[in-house]
């Protein structure tokens, strides 16, 4: 009965491994690149929350519109960061490469 279930699930668990082993690679070098566009999103908030306090260069300060862009820019700018979006689907890989070692383990 064992070696019917490894027969049916040798192929999920090949599909499995393949893409664990894609994601790994896409996600280091995502990782990369959203690094980059989380700094220039903060160097964006960092000057909107400048606006916002000192109101240059068109002499408004203090509107509610630039105080929110530049909180939405800031969580943005965490969410790509390498803790955001990457570290998620960093556990999401790790969860989906321990389903696929209980499979093997069958």
């Amino acid at each position: 009965m064992r070696i019917i279930f490894k027969i049916l699930l040798f192929p999920v668990s090949l599909i499995l491994t393949i893409f664990v082993a894609i994601s790994n690679f896409l996600i280091v070098k995502c990782a990369i690149i959203l690094n980059i566009a989380s700094g220039i999103l903060f160097l964006g908030a960092l000057a909107t929350m400048l606006v916002y306090l000192f109101g240059w260069p068109y002499g408004e300060a203090g509107h509610t519109e630039h105080l929110i862009m530049a909180i939405v820019g800031v969580v943005l700018s965490f969410l790509l960061s390498p803790f955001g979006l990457p570290t998620l689907m960093a556990w999401i890989v790790t969860k989906l490469d321990a389903l696929n070692e209980a499979i093997k383990s069958i």
